[in-house]
């Protein structure tokens, strides 16, 4: 009987699925042993370049990526033309440039995935287009041709895809992309054409094929007539355990700010894309049915011969067949043997490839053939290398104490060698770069301690750990299961340059400017700091493996360990809230005092373009602290608080952070500069630290100078310390799927005076949505603000809001709003205004206005398309300000977007608009809607107010202003007598 028990239990247990750990996303580039050899393997017989040309973050093919590169052993890269900067976020508050950082860095979060490089052209995202025109008057076609020509003579590829050219797939960005795509293959062959790029040194270059993409997945595209090559991606590869295609949806996941599904792809039959080829050089291949982007494409090392021409030179075949030779040796001993039984092969490899590259400098071929097998070559030379440390069982590390450093300081960097294989390997040599002068690191036994073990740290900045008493051994070689290191400690150079993006927006620009000293189109401008590690493998080939200089620490403690290059910062980072000041010109006319009257100068938007609409810096996790606000000096004991909304005032208070970047003990001088005939209060203000990351924030008064006209003025902050003045500082862009970047912004307020009034005391509620900066546009128009929690939802008294606003896409991502949309809507029944920004289409999943009415996906991308007012009367449009022509002046990348659409006729219509592009032709009305309910009113914005009011946009705040006064307005006119 207990067999049959024990028997019943063990067959059970077979049919219970446990419960499996949550992390379900591993990066490939993790993958180590047996996995990690066989995807090194794979690149080293396989020659081919790919490259995708894309408009936007997520517009690539990820699937395809993974395939070509992790299956099948392609080089692949992509080439983006913007970095996304003009699009939403669903994740947090940044916006504009921070945006395109932020998307930068999920580009490369996913690339872990496909293994994939990544390139930018100068191309702005000034937001969705519906004129292919409009995109190429504002990108510059010309200048987009030439960079995406630049790209294509660096990367080299055999294989081009894009996008579609025709049709309205998404925005015409896609189209113009695809566009410049072809145009930039037929031109860069021609030494002619950009002859600039020639003198610095690239080669004219003729990619073997070009292919559009049949089809964006977007309803309403136009069918492809003539031959498709379809590609599967659902390919099961035993060596991953998955399929590409389930590999390409972990990597799509990465595009978390865009909303990208969480969901992986489960087994499926196919995943099937399709593409038409539009351009080859090779003879009759438009008319062939093809299996492959690479059919016709031979890129095995063999082929290599074919760049000398129709009879290359015996020591070109001859090395190239010893090099196969090589890699097919080692293949078969990787599918039939051990791990370590490949290395031999691959070392012959190594070998024969340095060999080949030596004796390539005198063969009797053109110049240009030489510079074309060396290009590969030296590619193949990287991968063999790689392959032999993998195989070998070798791990190299390369840690600092520090992850965000000053120019001068001493940084500890530990430097591990270990030897998990069988055999001995030497250690011949360990150089660094970047740093200030030579350092010398002899290798010795690791016992225990050292700062990077376990590695304690959050946030970018380390501690500084023991190590153990023991005197260690010198070591010059590692033997199996071995652990050597050295920790040097080197120094930051003085004129060491801040790490920032290199690529620049001027106001409105639709492109970018990029550093001349830059390496063109690369995500980031490449770190400075690296180590590189000479290894004398078994049988005496020497192997080098160099990789940047990284600091680990703890991130969100759910995330685990997280990694971040050495981030250089200036000594002092100065950053000024609130980023816009808004001032009542009323309110200056009101004050007693008579002087000359002071002018705005005529001014572009703020700073940086519209990189000003950045939210603050958010400080990572252990490392800022929280800034220690003080009054000025000589001021009351308890601080001054903003002026009743009763007594308006035209003084604003400007808030200083600075923040302690050096190692130890810092004091500076914080001073603002103010237009003329301003003032600030106190005059200057001293700040001491004892510590680095801390932070203190300071506090002024700013009065403008009497009779000030509307305008656009600039307060400026600086912080002086040992002779060096500090305006700038960073902001942080981290989160737990990408590293760690920073952007910067001169520390100064734009403060913008306008002709507008706002009732006094108001109290507004606010419901924060996916994150935005309107919560500080309202407070800067005088009213109170309070985040409206879930508490307050459930059984809050809601009654005492003037108005309650829903922030950007509050729908989707606030389950607590979607279960008491009740208590709001009766709220509203009982006198109260409702104001709701823009949501997706997840607002159609039920009905969260009073009436029945649906999100459409209407919008107004002419940031100068004519707003027709339909109920002039209207609160809205008159009190306390008019709205008229001039409040629809300067608005940025656009009017608006996901307009409300097919409604209950009971809600109004405000306005309508219409863009003067062929595919979004007919008036658009939804843009700003109200209904009445009960005593109350309900109102929805799909007008983009969150990226104006960031920008300054004048007539958004007045805008905003009538809005939230809606509880003290009038009742509206009835429909019958407008």
């Amino acid at each position: 009987m207990k067999y049959v028990i024990l028997s019943s239990f063990l067959f059970l247990s077979a049919l219970i699925a446990f419960p499996v750990a949550q992390m379900r996303v591993i990066p490939l580039d993790e993958a180590q042993g047996h996995v990690a050899l066989g995807l090194a393997l794979r690149h080293l017989a396989n020659t081919g370049i790919f490259m995708h040309t894309a408009a936007h973050p997520d517009d690539e093919n990820n699937g395809l990526l993974v395939m070509l590169n992790r299956g099948q052993g392609y080089r692949t890269a992509l080439a983006t033309a913007t970095r996304g900067n003009g699009g939403q976020n669903e994740i947090g508050p940044e916006l504009f440039e921070a945006l395109g950082v932020l998307r930068t860095g999920e580009l490369a979060s996913l690339h872990r995935f496909d293994g994939a490089e990544q390139y930018f052209t100068r191309a702005v995202d000034f937001g969705y287009s519906f004129g292919i025109e409009e995109t190429f008057e504002k990108w510059g076609r010309a200048e987009i041709t030439a960079d995406y020509v630049r790209l294509i003579r660096t990367i080299r590829p055999d294989v081009i895809i894009t996008l579609p050219p025709t049709g309205n797939a998404g925005g015409q960005h896609h189209m113009a992309s695809a566009v410049i795509t072809r145009d930039a293959y037929k031109l860069a062959a021609d030494p002619t054409k950009y002859p600039e790029q020639i003198r610095e040194g690239l080669r004219p270059w003729q990619p073997k094929k070009l292919y559009h993409s049949a089809g964006f997945g977007f309803p309403g595209e136009p069918e492809t007539s003539g031959r498709i090559t379809r590609i599967n991606s659902g390919v099961y590869d035993p060596l991953l355990g998955k399929t590409y295609s389930e590999i390409g949806s972990e990597a799509r996941s990465m595009h978390k700010c865009q909303g990208a599904g969480q969901l992986l792809s489960l087994p499926a039959p196919a995943a099937q894309s399709s593409y038409q080829l539009v351009e080859t050089t090779l003879p009759g291949q438009m008319q062939k049915d093809e299996t492959s982007l690479f059919d016709g494409v031979d890129s095995s090392i063999a082929s290599l011969a074919s760049f000398a021409g129709a009879r290359p030179p015996k020591d070109l075949t001859e090395g190239l067949k010893v090099m196969a030779a090589a890699v097919s040796v080692a293949q078969k001993a990787f599918d039939t043997g051990t791990d370590e039984s490949t290395l031999k092969p691959i070392l012959d490899g190594l070998f024969a490839v340095r060999v080949l590259r030596r004796a390539l400098r005198t063969m009797p071929i053109d110049d240009a053939a030489k510079y074309d097998v060396d290009f590969r070559l030296r590619q193949k030379e990287g991968e063999f290398q790689q392959a032999a440390v993998i195989a070998k069982g070798l791990k190299v590390e390369v840690l600092a104490d520090d992850g965000v450093v000053v120019p001068g300081q001493a940084v500890k960097v530990n430097v591990i060698v270990a030897n998990r294989g069988a055999g001995e390997v030497a250690i011949k040599q360990v150089r660094f770069a970047g740093f200030e002068g030579e350092s010398a690191c002899a290798m010795t036994s690791f016992t225990a301690g050292g700062f990077g073990f376990p590695g304690i740290g959050r946030g970018g900045r380390g501690g500084r750990g023991g190590r153990d008493a023991s005197a260690p051994l010198a070591m010059s070689s590692v033997r199996r299961d071995q652990v050597a290191h050295c920790e040097p400690t080197l120094t930051i150079p003085a004129n060491a340059r801040v790490s920032e993006p290199y690529w620049h927006r001027e106001g409105q620009a639709g492109r970018y400017t990029f550093d001349q000293d830059a390496p063109f189109g690369l995500p980031m401008r490449p770190t400075p700091f690296y180590v590189q590690v000479t290894l004398g493998m078994p049988g005496g080939e020497e192997v080098i493996q160099g990789m940047p200089v990284q600091y680990r620490y703890e991130g969100d403690i759910f995330g685990g360990e997280k990694r971040t290059e050495l981030l250089v910062v200036p000594a002092l980072s100065v950053r000024v809230t609130p980023e816009v000041a808004i001032v009542s010109a009323a309110a200056i006319r009101s004050r007693p005092e008579a002087a000359g009257r002071v002018t705005a100068r005529a001014a572009a938007p703020a700073g940086r373009g519209t990189a000003r609409g950045a939210t603050p810096a958010r400080p990572p996790a252990g490392a800022r602290g929280a800034a220690a606000a003080r009054p000025p000096a000589g001021a009351p004991s308890a601080p001054a608080e903003r002026p009743p909304a009763s007594a308006p005032s035209a003084d604003r208070e400007v808030r200083v952070t600075v923040v302690n970047n050096t190692p130890g003990v810092s004091e500076s001088v914080v001073k603002l500069t103010t237009p003329q005939g301003w003032t600030a209060t106190p005059a200057s203000q001293t700040v001491k630290f004892a510590r680095t990351d801390e932070s203190e924030t300071v506090r002024f008064v700013v009065k403008p100078g009497p009779d000030t006209a509307p305008g656009e003025f600039r307060v400026r902050a600086a912080a002086s310390a040992n002779g060096q003045t500090f305006d700038r500082g960073f902001q942080v862009i981290e989160y737990p799927h990408i590293r760690r970047y920073h952007i910067y912004d001169d520390a100064h307020t734009t403060v913008k005076v306008i002709d507008m009034r706002t009732p006094a005391n108001l109290t507004i509620g606010y419901v924060m949505g996916v994150g935005d900066q309107v919560p500080p546009a309202i407070e800067q128009l005088g009213a109170k603000v309070e985040m409206i929690s879930a508490d307050d939802l459930a059984w809050g008294n809601l009654s005492r809001f003037d108005a309650i606003m829903t922030g950007v896409r509050a729908y989707e991502r606030r389950g607590d709003l979607r279960a008491n949309n009740g208590r709001l809507l009766e709220y509203v029944f009982n006198g109260g205004t409702m104001i709701v920004q823009y949501n997706k289409l997840e607002f159609n999943e039920a009905q969260y206005g009073p009436y029945p009415a649906k999100v459409s996906s209407n919008r107004i991308t002419d940031e100068n398309a004519p707003a027709e007012i339909l109920a002039p009367h209207d609160p809205v449009f008159t009190t306390p300000n008019e709205i008229g022509e001039a409040a629809w002046k300067n608005w940025v990348q656009e009017r608006g977007l996901y307009f409300l659409g097919e409604k209950d006729s009971r809600y109004r219509d405000l306005v309508q608009m219409e863009d003067n592009f062929t595919y979004n032709k007919g008036r658009k009305t939804g843009a700003l809607v109200e209904a009445e309910y009960g005593k109350g009113r309900w109102i929805y914005v799909g007008l983009n107010l969150w990226r104006q009011l960031p920008s300054g946009t004048e007539g958004a705040y007045q805008l905003l202003a009538n809005l939230i006064s809606l509880g003290k307005a009038p009742a509206s006119t009835p429909a019958s007598s407008r």
